[in-house]
């Protein structure tokens, strides 16, 4: 997808900075989030106290808005063959209001601060809405309109309407305005969220990197025609049950969209299990994590219909947010990093390079997989287990400080170049 055979072109890629910079702040905002833990939150039993807001952004803004950002402007000159216009303002711009506007949002949450609200409601707004419209842009001049093309375009139209909704929840604590539909819209905002910017991109992507890197089976294509759009008009019902307080309609399509994850859960487990390269890595096992956790995730949330438990269901978000999409993100890091390393030392002419895997090592990334592991069960147990606030803290900070360090020990070769030399050409 990245090789010469594809057509990508130095003067397609971006610059290796312009991801990069977002790359490196998620696990900065990860490292954040055990602090925070670690000073401020004895428990996760109450999703919506101020606390548990506040450290739920610092997962889905902080590190996996961050990366998710950054990977859209690598693979956009790839899977549509266009890059965003002035790319070298827009990446910084975007990932500095993003990045200030987290920090203030969390103070304006911890304290319910209202002009802090506003402030970060207006600055991470200003960042979404910038990077939704430029990529849109961007996409529209695509030629060939890709499966993948197709679930980055739904999953944008989910962040905006997400996006939307989280301005009006935001107005309404900051006015303490609270209306009566107020948990309909912000249970829509966590659905477009969730399922609709993080899910749906992800299964884009995977449509490309899975076969890619990992020398797998294409998916169906079948799925990769349709499974998007079934999503985002499933999530549309779903939303609209929410709102209308119409439950039937609400738990038909939750069953839906539900059906649809698990079957590319299944379906991915099934490609990574009879790929053609067998050759075992940290990543494999990120995905083996993340999918199964995706499958518990779903399940869970399901049966809480029957059990109304809403200790469940605060388990079931995190097994998503931390046990899937975390892990899926970190485990494409340790692919796409070394990976853009290489290439664009290679381009640049420069011989005597190690190997991908050579560039962070096995036993690093390793190591940081089984704390990722231990983190998980943490934040789970802490939902009902008070006295492991210091545990989950400690390991959320050293298994985030441990990606920092493998992100740049596998691209320090890029601004180094030690030990190499150029061809001449």
């Amino acid at each position: 997808m990245f090789g010469r055979d594809s057509g990508l072109s130095l003067d397609q890629a971006p610059p290796l900075q312009i991801p990069l910079r977002f790359f490196v702040t998620a696990p900065i905002f990860g490292i954040v989030a055990g602090l925070f833990i670690l000073a401020f939150v004895p428990s996760l039993a109450a999703r919506s106290s101020l606390e548990v807001i506040t450290l739920t952004h610092f997962f889905t803004i902080g590190f996996l808005a961050m990366v998710m950002i950054g990977a859209m402007f690598q693979m956009l000159p790839v899977v549509a063959g266009a890059r965003f216009k002035y790319q070298n303002i827009l990446a910084p711009l975007i990932h500095s209001l993003l990045s200030g506007g987290l920090i203030v949002f969390a103070y304006g949450i911890y304290t319910y601060t209202s002009i802090a609200m506003i402030v970060a409601m207006v600055l991470m707004a200003f960042a979404f809405l910038m990077f939704i419209f430029s990529t849109l842009s961007a996409l529209i001049k695509a030629k060939n309109v890709t499966p993948t093309i197709k679930a980055f375009i739904f999953s944008l139209l989910s962040l905006f309407i997400a996006i939307l909704l989280a301005m009006h929840i935001t107005i309404s604590h900051a006015t303490t305005d609270i209306s009566t539909s107020h948990q309909a819209l912000l249970n829509a905002h966590i659905l477009f969220s969730l399922m609709g910017w993080v899910g749906m991109l992800i299964i884009g992507v995977s449509f490309q990197v899975v076969p890619m890197f990992y020398v797998a089976e294409s998916y169906p294509e079948f799925y990769k025609k349709h499974a998007v759009k079934v999503i985002f008009i499933s999530m549309l019902g779903l939303a609209f049950g929410l709102i209308n307080d119409n439950y039937q309609l609400y738990l038909l399509f939750k069953i839906f969209i539900s059906l649809v994850f698990i079957d590319y859960g299944v379906t991915t487990v099934s490609r990574l299990i009879t790929r053609k390269r067998k050759i075992s890595d940290t990543t494999i096992h990120y995905w083996y994590l993340a999918m199964s956790m995706l499958i518990v995730a779903l399940l869970l949330s399901l049966a809480n219909e029957y059990f109304n438990n809403y200790l469940l269901n605060t388990v079931a978000a995190i097994i998503f947010i931390y046990g899937f999409a975390m892990s899926i993100i970190t485990g494409m890091l340790y692919k796409v990093v070394p990976f853009l390393t290489w290439f664009h030392l290679t381009n640049q002419g420069y011989m005597n390079m190690p190997t991908m895997n050579d560039l962070i090592g096995k036993k690093l990334t390793t190591i940081q997989f089984y704390l990722h592991v231990v983190s998980l069960a943490s934040l789970i147990g802490l939902v009902f287990i008070n006295d492991l606030q210091v545990v989950a803290g400690v390991v959320v900070f050293l298994s985030n400080a441990f990606i920092l360090y493998n992100l740049i020990k596998g691209s320090k070769l890029y601004f180094t170049k030690q030990g190499l030399e150029k061809m001449n050409f």
